[in-house]
Formats: C-alpha cells, structure tokens, sequence
C-alpha cells in the first residue's frame, strides 16, 4: 500500500489518487534497461503492486516515456529538468511532466550507491503534483540500470547513463526477540469485493473513524492463511500525504457470519486506547512478525516503529503482543533508519 499522514484524512477531502502497479502491468515487461522507483517498504520482486515510477531506456540506452498510474489513468510523462547536486552524479533532482503540463512529478534522489554502471537508489522521495490538490508525497527506493549485465564493461550513456542494478533487499531487521505464530505467504485479492462481508461489518462497528472506504485506495488488500480452518485478512484502510495504514482481521475457513479485529496493544507506560490501523505493514509471514513504521514526517527523520508477534490468545482466537517499541520525538532532519531509533520498550528485557 502506497501511504498516509498520521493525522487521519477524511475520504471526501480531495487528494491525488495515486496507484501502485506491478510488473505484470507493464506492457512487455520490465525492459532491459530502465529507471524504476518503488514505494519504500514494498519489495518488487515479492509485493504484487510496488512500483511507484517507471521509465524504459530504449535500444541505444537513451530516456523513453515514464509512467505512473492515478486513479484509472495511466500517464505518459517526459523528464523536463534535472539538478545534480552531489557524488554519485545522479543524486539530486529530476522532474517528469505530462504532455498537457496538468502532472508533474518529481524524483529526489537522497541515498545512492554506485558501482561501475550500477546505481541503487536507497532512499528517494517522489512528490506528484496536480492543480488545486495537495501534493503526493511518497518515500521510495529504486534502481537505475540494465539488471543483468553488471559485470559489462560498456560505458553509460553521456545523455542519461543508465546504470546497472536489481532492486535493493529490504533492510535487515534488528528485531531479535521471539517469533510468532507462522502464517502462510500473502495472496493478493482480486476485488475489494473479496472482503468478507463480516470483515467489513467489524470495520464500520470497530474502527469507522481509523478506516475508510476500500475502494479508494492503491489495492484491495491480502490473505494469508492461518491453519487449515481461518484466514488473516489484511485490510487496507486510507492514505495519505506519505504513509498509510491496515487493519487485520481473522475469518473461519471459508468465512462465515463472524470476524475478529486484532488490536495493537500499547506499551505498559502509554495510556490510551489500543486501536487496529497499522502504519506501512511489513510483515515476516514465516517469523509471525508484523512491523509498523509511523513517521512523524514527510522526510522520515521521526516517528514510532513497533515490533508485533501473532500468538494465541483465550478463546481460541489469536492477538498481537507488542514486542518493541521504538521512537524518535525531535523532527531534527537526521534521516536514520527506524529500526534504530531509540528503544523505549522490549518485552524481551
């Protein structure tokens, strides 16, 4: 799922309906040269949906069209400007526009490593900009490059060197403690339609102020299976400016008339009510492991990062426990990776 602030957007505020899209939806598939952003924390080559930006590089090596999916559309866009400002040369700024000027997107290359003719982009910001709409702000990573041929001596292109790569692993996580109850590997559903109806009910009686409308948003969620007789479900819930959020549920197999919600429960120091959205989900189906990254920032340099693990729970049902809590107060403009930022909780301890 692509994002949302942590102040809760209300669905009839107008907002740039960006979409992720997967290999699968790129006409002859991934080229052999290209320039490919993906939201942060999906990973291209397991998440069906992931890519954010695409662009091709052509026979000779050069610059084709870019796209991008809003809504229902899928936009061809020209890159109109560049800025480099730092080593490797590719950092800095790129700005992609619609024939019709009514979109423009522009790609700022924070974080990059490169090697030879190979660029991993680390850490990128990509904002889409529209007429009389906020600006889409999403955190991505990326590659720049001809995957597959990196051992290659030929030398990048001078217009745009295209540089080899294959998309950058996910960041190793610090977590160390005990796992959780295994779950199956993801199956993405077809249709928002294929929330169970009990699902949804659970979500409009528990949750109807932390979750709007499925069918708004980048995808209609995942399934995973638990045992032989009940299902995970995870629920995309709303976006925003450059994070967002799920809610999980548990069904029968095949679902009934009931589900459960999971809640997160809350450190012992922190008062409050446990609530069910989950921040940027990562989860670690074979560990049981759920991760939850809340950014106070559009820059990412503050927020809470927690640890959950499934575990069985009294009637015979299941629950989250919380297992790290992990957050940077001061919005200083120090980027640092979330798993690093300053443990305030361990149930490990």
């Amino acid at each position: 799922m692509i994002s949302a602030t942590t102040e809760t957007m209300q669905a009839e505020e107008p907002s740039i309906d960006l979409k992720l899209f997967g290999k699968q939806e790129i006409e002859g598939g991934l080229s052999a040269c290209h320039l490919a952003f993906w939201q942060r924390n999906k990973n291209p080559d397991a998440d069906q949906y992931a890519y954010i930006l695409y662009m091709p590089y052509d026979g000779e090596g050069k610059p084709t069209q870019a796209r991008i999916e809003i809504g229902k559309e899928r936009l061809a866009l020209t890159e109109t400007a560049r800025g480099d400002i730092n080593l490797p040369s590719r950092l800095g700024y790129r700005l992609y526009s619609s024939d019709d000027d009514a979109t423009h997107v522009v790609l700022h290359i924070m974080e990059a490593s490169e090697e030879g003719s190979l660029v991993t982009v680390d850490r990128a910001r990509i904002i889409v900009v529209r007429e009389d709409l906020p600006p889409f702000v999403a955190s991505a990573k990326g590659v720049i490059g001809c995957p597959g041929s990196a051992s290659s001596d030929a030398t990048p292109s001078q217009t745009d060197p295209p540089a080899e790569s294959t998309p950058a692993a996910p960041a190793a996580l610090a977590y160390a403690g005990p796992d959780g109850l295994p779950i199956g590997a993801p199956k993405l559903l077809a249709s928002t339609q294929d929330v169970p109806a009990a699902v949804r009910k659970e979500i409009a009686t528990y949750a109807p102020d932390q979750c709007s409308d499925p069918e708004t948003l980048a995808y209609p969620g995942q399934r995973y299976q638990l045992s032989e007789s009940s299902i995970l479900w995870e629920v995309p819930c709303f976006l925003g400016a450059y994070q967002g959020s799920s809610v999980f549920a548990i069904t029968q197999d095949p679902p009934g008339d009931w589900a459960t919600l999971l809640t997160l429960p809350n450190p012992p120091a922190l008062e409050g009510e446990n609530n069910v959205q989950m921040m940027s989900a990562e989860l670690k189906p074979e560990r049981g492991l759920f991760i939850s990254t809340e950014l106070g920032s559009g820059g990412g340099d503050c927020g809470v990062y927690r640890v959950f693990r499934l575990m069985d729970a009294p009637g015979e049902t299941l629950e989250f426990q919380l297992m790290e809590y992990r957050e940077k107060v001061n919005c200083d403009g120090v980027v640092s990776e979330p798993p690093s930022w300053p443990l305030q909780f361990s149930a490990s301890n």
